[in-house]
């Protein structure tokens, strides 16, 4: 674990040093008295955690942890200091912990084992799942961890419409999800909120998900496991052979609608669109397996379309068809009549006259 130690004291500073030396898994890559030059070796260099006390001169140790936090995320702090009246104000920065002069060596193990954890912890994430399909849900590929807990609902509708667009403009993040405020306090939103995605992902050294410049806000596709994502990859085949071979995963990767249960208007056409592609390609492949009389294969398929589209007219159609192929007249009835009262109750229609006459 790569260290440095902020301290205007030289004796202070030298004797942490020396303790920290004799600990096994720390490296210690320098020793600073000022903010200033601590924060030109840490945007230069990979450090995994900061010593630092907190009444140095010209700027505060509070403020420069904010600092350091500003120019990455992933790094942990211990606060150094004589006094215990900042306790409070150094944990609500997430300190991971905070440590009283004179330094015990007791007291200094602990709190590097603190450190190793967190560095662990970072390292275990790897990448981050999350779910559209069905609800939404976002959580590190570690199963040891929980879901993605949001500051607040506006803070995952803006993650969930960065992953829904991959790469977007902030002109049209305003004109989506803040059109109803003037321009300027509209971008202050944009960047307050994605602040805090980034420091809800911090805990699991996950930040780099996403990626700003001054124009556009984008999606690290190769920290993400995404369901929409493999979805539309398997959607994007148009031969009928790779549908065949997809169809088995299509079915495990629709756990339900797109973004279900948020109210989120801008993905209403896109899940729409989605759902009439998966379930074209489900009939392209249960049509496959019906006209090659394995028919047990067809109706598992055709439930599933039914499923996701119960007025799917072309599914019912041929899901009688298949009833009379094999001789379940009875069954055929049924689908129909039910087909028929749900068109009614929903639509206010009859079927089409081909299923009408099909069923005579």
């Amino acid at each position: 674990m790569k260290v440095i130690l902020v301290d205007d004291e030289e004796l202070s500073l030298k004797r942490l040093g020396d303790m920290l030396k004799e600990l096994p898994d720390i490296e210690i890559c320098g020793l600073f008295y000022t903010a200033a030059d601590a924060l030109k070796f840490i945007e230069g260099a990979k450090v995994d955690a900061v010593f630092l006390d907190i009444c140095i001169p010209e700027v505060d140790g509070l403020t420069l942890a904010s600092k350091i936090q500003e120019i990455d995320s992933s790094i942990n702090v211990v606060f150094v200091t004589g006094y215990d009246e900042y306790a409070v104000t150094a944990f609500e920065l997430e300190a991971v912990d905070y440590l009283l002069k004179p330094i015990r060596n007791d007291r200094l193990e602990k709190t590097i084992q603190r450190l190793l954890r967190a560095c662990a912890e970072r390292q275990t994430a790897q990448y981050l799942r999350v779910s559209c399909l069905g609800g939404f849900q976002a959580a590190p590929s570690n199963p040891n961890f929980g879901t993605i807990s949001w500051r607040s609902p506006k803070t995952e509708e803006l993650f969930a419409f960065l992953i829904f667009k991959r790469k977007v403009s902030r002109d049209e993040i305003i004109n989506t999800l803040w059109d109803d405020l003037d321009p300027d306090k509209a971008l202050k939103n944009i960047n307050t909120t994605v602040y805090y995605i980034r420091k809800a992902l911090s805990p699991f050294g996950l930040e780099k998900c996403i990626t700003t410049t001054h124009k556009e806000i984008r999606i690290n596709t190769e920290l993400i496991s995404c369901d929409l994502y493999e979805l539309e990859k398997l959607l994007s085949k148009t031969s009928r052979s790779s549908f065949l071979d997809a169809t088995d995963l299509l079915i495990e990767l629709y756990g339900g609608e797109l973004f279900q249960g948020k109210a989120y208007e801008w993905s209403f056409v896109k899940s729409r669109n989605l759902e009439s592609s998966l379930t074209k390609a489900l009939l392209a492949a249960a049509e496959y397996h019906r006209s090659n009389l394995d028919y047990e294969a067809a109706e598992r398929i055709y439930q599933v379309i039914l499923s996701i589209d119960p007025l799917n007219e072309d599914a019912c159609g041929s899901m009688i068809k298949l009833y009379l192929l094999t001789d379940r007249k009875m069954e055929a009835h049924r689908l129909y009549l039910c087909f028929e009262n749900l068109l009614m109750n929903e639509l206010g229609e009859k079927p089409q006259e081909k299923l009408r006459k099909l069923m005579e």
